[in-house]
């Protein structure tokens, strides 16, 4: 069985029934580790029983330790619990023939949690692992933080760190540090113990939480777009001294425009924002760019929109087939991009 929405995979877990073996992967690290500590305590019927629970990773695995720790009887109690923290990479072909073999029919008595903290391919080497798994229990893939998002996340967290983080600041938060649940909870304890307690302000958020390349990118595009050419090239200084690739940039500031684009045409069409953002490809928690881009392209015409996305294509062609350095390249793309949104050449 596969859990395709991580609200249904919650529900399950929140339930009475428990399957013999679970597959948690995805690049949600904090999110699999919340899910394996529910899962253990609902196989464990609520207890710590040590005794019961058996731990293993992959690196030096001993198959027949994990075989004799899935097949042995509880100690005690009706049930045991066998967890394996996996990777690929360290385990041979022959063994993941063997840990297969393992996993197709455990007892009753036991429960298996496999974790895999990143993303599978179709591909991959833990693909037929995977298929076992789904066979003789459940997987779930956890990319993004549901039930509520990772905005419910930060504000439970908060009030754990004994601050109160208003709902916008809260959203704010995540397009600023983006939806990795360990990043953002590593950079909501440096806003907590900066603002010392009570409610959190968007102002203490940018003095601490250091934003990722996209957010970065976005304030850089934004800039651009509402004139302020100065602002721009301090941001694409701040950008320039974090060491981010030109490519990088330029592929975000790409993007920038794109939405900028699709934004006038959404508009312009009168296409519902949540019916165009899905048809783009949006996911819900970035509706936002493609709602500021829609209020944003009010103040452009076509031509002026075509003559940003020309410039945008100069600069690819000019980091990829030029001599000019590519911080030159990144300055020159910001003062055209502003010449082009004012109608200049």
């Amino acid at each position: 069985m596969q859990y395709t929405l991580e609200s249904d995979f919650a529900k399950h877990v929140r339930g009475p029934e428990l399957h013999r073996v679970y597959l948690l992967y995805g690049s949600q690290s904090l999110l699999i580790e919340q899910y394996e500590k529910k899962l253990i305590q609902k196989a464990l019927d609520g207890g710590g029983n040590d005794f019961n629970l058996h731990r293993f990773t992959g690196e030096g695995l001993d198959l027949q330790a994990f075989y004799d720790a899935v097949e042995s009887l509880p100690l005690m109690a009706p049930a045991r619990c066998v967890t394996l923290d996996l990777t690929a990479e360290q385990l041979g072909a022959g063994e993941l023939k063997e840990l297969c073999a393992i996993l197709e029919d455990p007892p009753a008595t036991t429960t298996v949690i496999l974790t895999v903290k990143r993303k599978l391919e179709k591909k991959d080497r833990l693909a037929g692992v995977a298929q076992v798994c789904g066979r003789a229990g459940c997987t779930v893939e956890l990319e993004r933080a549901g039930s509520g998002g990772p905005q419910k996340f930060l504000r439970e967290r908060a009030a754990q760190y004994g601050c109160e983080l208003p709902g916008s600041c809260a959203a704010y938060l995540v397009r600023r540090c983006g939806e990795d649940l360990q990043q953002l909870d590593s950079e909501l304890q440096k806003v907590c113990a900066y603002a010392g307690g009570g409610a959190i302000t968007q102002e203490q958020i940018d003095a601490v939480a250091v934003p990722v390349l996209q957010a970065q990118v976005y304030d850089l595009s934004r800039a651009v777009l509402r004139g302020n050419p100065t602002r721009a090239m301090e941001i694409l200084d701040q950008l320039w001294r974090l060491r981010v690739p030109a490519p990088r940039i330029l592929s975000a500031l790409s993007g920038a425009i794109v939405d900028l684009y699709r934004g006038y045409v959404v508009r312009r069409e009168a296409v519902p924002l949540a019916r165009a953002a899905g048809e783009l490809g949006y996911p819900k928690n970035l509706e936002f760019r493609l709602k500021n881009a829609m209020s944003d392209s009010g103040d452009y015409s076509p031509a002026q929109l075509a003559a940003m996305l020309e410039q945008m294509d100069w600069a690819d062609q000019a980091l990829k087939s030029t001599g000019l350095e590519d911080r030159l390249v990144l300055e020159q793309t910001v003062v055209r991009l502003f010449l082009a949104s004012r109608g200049g050449n």
